[in-house]
């Protein structure tokens, strides 16, 4: 799929491994925070609820909206990033979540404001994945791209984790302390990616004088032109798989554990959180893996989740061991998508690379918006919840099938990574 000259693109060429690895860790800031920006609502839920007066209908609605806005902003940003560049487009991202964070401690009574301040928090979110992922693909090497884009997707279990601690410690009482949590640390991730991440402006006009010698303008249409479109349209099937077969599954299994089983509530919460372990670790193998073997060889987690939820569909109310067991493996291969960063930026040519990585993957929330309430409405049929897992498992299998028919993008170049491993040293 790419050529070399695609490969030969990387910014701070004249970057030690230490300079690389320090801006790293600085986009990675912005993307922990942005992943922690999702938990917001299990500070300040119950205390809108109990203290505020709002209905446990307007609490949900302000959290809900979020995810609407995460669409356009997908798509906003991504044209954002062609003109301005990544870096730029970025920091002005982590500086709008963390100001319409904030907002609403303006006038916390203000249904209106909550859920205003929700949705464009929601807008500037959608365009984290999409900015920060390909900064993080242009700085490194392509061997190195799954294990660190794995990390950053593996910061969404973390931030979850923290969150719970924080939230643990602190309490209703503190939901102010909580909400600063999330505002001051991506300003801090903006004044790092500031002055530790090279600008990428002048490489992204370079792509835009390129286009326009070719007469191409870098947007969406363009993209999607040729067998891009068949690519492009897949790799958004498979993200909607992902988004379907992980939130049905997920949003129904401790209720199956519990009014299905039989469970207590702590037996069946402790075999859920077992999922949440592995996950942490598989996004990080299948990130190995796919820097090892391919960008496709994934997949095997994504149809191992089809057997795994075969097995424990059949399991009984007493075999507690083995439900322990089947989630914490079933979390690892849940982690399949750790590399999905890497890989959707490299699907397309380079001079596309700031559009396709967030569409790609967010545009995956359209299909789960429309098919996830009907996996749900399965429950209440004669088929039960044992028919909603079925979907599931049929579900993440497509996905395993469109995947395999999705190029390989993983490139072995000896030549170019005997001159980029120099510049590393």
């Amino acid at each position: 799929m790419n050529n070399n000259n695609e490969e030969k693109a990387i910014l701070g060429v004249d970057f030690s491994m230490g300079r690389r690895i320090a801006a790293f860790v600085a986009i990675l800031t912005i993307y922990f925070f942005y992943c922690y920006n999702f938990m917001v609502g299990t500070f300040v839920r119950p205390t809108l609820i109990n203290e505020f007066g709002f209905t446990l209908q307007n609490a949900s609605s302000i959290f809900a909206i979020l995810s609407f806005g995460t669409i356009p902003g997908t798509i906003i940003f991504g044209m954002c990033s062609t003109r301005f560049g990544k870096k730029k487009t970025l920091m002005g991202i982590a500086l709008l979540f963390a100001s319409m964070t904030f907002l609403p401690l303006l006038d916390p009574t203000s249904y209106n404001l909550w859920r205003g301040a929700r949705f464009v928090t929601g807008f500037s979110l959608g365009g984290v994945f999409g900015t920060a992922i390909p900064l993080i693909t242009e700085l490194f090497p392509q061997k190195y791209r799954g294990k660190l884009a794995a990390i950053c997707t593996s910061t969404f279990s973390v931030a979850m984790i923290f969150a719970g601690q924080l939230y643990g410690a602190l309490g209703d009482a503190n939901w102010k302390i909580l909400l600063w949590t999330a505002i001051i640390p991506p300003i801090i991730g903006v004044i790092l990616v500031f002055f530790l991440v090279p600008d990428d402006s002048a490489h992204m006009k370079q792509m835009r004088e390129e286009a326009a010698k070719e007469n191409i303008k870098i947007n969406y249409f363009e993209m999607y032109k040729g067998k891009y479109f068949f690519i492009g349209l897949g790799v958004i099937l498979l993200s909607g798989a992902n988004f379907v077969s992980y939130a049905g599954y997920s949003n129904n299994a401790t209720t199956y554990l519990t009014t299905v089983l039989g469970m207590s509530a702590a037996t069946a919460g402790s075999i859920y959180s077992l999922q949440g372990i592995g996950q942490l670790i598989g996004y990080n193998f299948w990130g190995f893996i796919s820097d090892k073997f391919g960008r496709k060889a994934p997949l095997i987690g994504m149809a191992s989740v089809s057997v795994i939820i075969f097995f424990f569909s059949k399991l009984g109310g007493g075999d507690i061991k083995l439900f322990y067991v089947l989630s914490f493996l079933l979390g690892i291969s849940f982690g399949f998508s750790g590399a999905w960063g890497a890989y959707y930026t490299e699907l397309f040519p380079q001079k596309f690379r700031s559009l396709s990585a967030g569409i790609s993957f967010n545009g995956g929330r359209i299909v789960s918006t429309f098919a996830l309430p009907m996996v749900a409405g399965v429950a209440a049929t004669a088929w039960g919840m044992k028919g909603v897992f079925t979907i599931v498992m049929i579900v993440a299998l497509i996905g395993a099938v469109i995947w395999f028919f999705l190029p390989e993008t993983l490139v072995k170049n000896k030549k170019e990574e005997t001159c980029l491993n120099e510049n590393l040293k």
